[in-house]
């Protein structure tokens, strides 16, 4: 069995608890992964880790300056003996163990490419992407946005989208009347539009209400207490919740009828829609970016991410139950037929086992 080593970037919570995207879609990867049984986590020191995954915290000292972090971190890589390193998100860590290690390194990217901010900066990250053995990103979106950004780039490109094992998502035959909006409390997420949107469109339709489970970091709180003001003339019909454990975001998925997805960013993938789609619900959705890719067709498309659009889109499902349960069939069809995650799983094991004999290769002609 080969030994999959697993890097996270740092204020990840690889567990039930604070679990983000990123620590979600890497437990799923592994937990329906051929190399589950070999594979090991490493990352922040954290309580309470994922069960059924084996996890190593990393080495901390007095001192976390990457100076004294990185070299820590190649000791307990050391002790593990991987035959395949993947890290997740972190360039400057991928590259720093790639020409330390004689394991191949592999870059899993999740989040937006950022432009270099300097020449000085695009060849300094050109070369550190060169050391890598191959690049993995969550949507085709994503990979031709890194292609624009690093044309020069050479290293392997591999798209591995996102999956979620459907088989453990229920959808609710009968929907309640809720609009769901989940997400990051930040203005780029379009979340202030939903608020403003639902606040003037369910005072007419009294039997509806609108939900919104909200992730909040500190630098955020003010964001999220604005959305909080905007709602509160709603009264009962709006329910807010930040910080929600997954379990309750799933469970609001699988019963409510409407979700909405705003984002005026260029999203990498979109696990937000993917999940209202799993959990049965008629999605509206801005398309941005990798949010394409998941809904295809099957979900209300926004022309401009702004409260009168995203409100004549909740008006209009609200008034046209047929439309609702045809978009919400259709979306679930398609991600139980793209993104279920033993197939997402099963095409990132071919991108690491594709690594294997390059380095027992690389090892035999080395003894001479």
């Amino acid at each position: 069995m080969a030994k999959v080593l697993v890097v996270n970037p740092r204020a990840m919570y690889f567990g039930d608890r604070r679990a983000t995207s990123i620590d979600l879609s890497v437990r799923d990867l592994i937990w329906h992964s051929r190399f589950r049984a070999g594979t090991t986590v490493i990352g922040d020191p954290i309580d309470h880790p994922f069960e059924g995954i084996a996890y190593v915290a990393r080495p901390m000292g007095s001192f976390d300056h990457s100076l004294f972090r990185l070299p820590r971190l190649i000791q307990a890589i050391n002790r593990i003996a991987p035959d395949v390193i993947s890290v997740q998100e972190h360039l400057g860590t991928a590259a720093f163990l790639a020409r330390r290690l004689s394991a191949p390194v592999v870059l899993h990217l999740h989040n937006p490419i950022r432009q270099p901010r300097s020449a000085v900066e695009r060849i300094r990250r050109r070369t550190a992407f060169a050391e890598l053995r191959g690049l993995i990103f969550v949507s085709h979106d994503h990979e031709r946005a890194f292609r624009d950004t690093w044309p020069l780039v050479t290293t392997p490109r591999h798209v591995v989208p996102n999956g979620l094992d459907l088989a453990e998502w229920h959808p609710a035959p009968t929907r309640e009347k809720v609009v769901l909006v989940v997400g990051r409390a930040i203005p780029e997420k379009g979340i202030l539009e939903a608020a403003n949107a639902l606040a003037a469109t369910l005072p007419r339709h009294p039997g509806w209400r609108a939900v919104f489970i909200l992730s909040a970091a500190e630098d955020q709180r003010a964001y999220a207490e604005h959305v909080r003001r905007v709602l509160a003339p709603l009264g009962p019909q709006a329910e807010f919740l930040i910080g929600a454990p997954f379990a309750t975001v799933k469970a609001w998925n699988e019963r409510a009828a409407i979700a909405v997805i705003s984002s005026r960013l260029r999203e990498t993938f979109g696990r937000t829609a993917l999940e209202a789609h799993a959990g049965g619900a008629a999605v509206i959705s801005s398309g941005n970016g990798g949010l394409r890719e998941v809904s295809g067709e099957h979900a209300l498309s926004l022309p401009r991410v702004g409260a009168p659009e995203i409100s004549d889109a909740v008006e209009r499902l609200i008034g046209n139950e047929a439309e609702r349960d045809r978009l919400a069939a259709e979306g679930h069809a398609r991600a139980l037929a793209q993104f279920d995650i033993r197939t997402t799983a099963e095409t990132h094991d071919r991108i690491l086992e594709m690594l294997l004999p390059q380095r027992q290769s690389t090892k035999t002609s080395g003894l001479g």
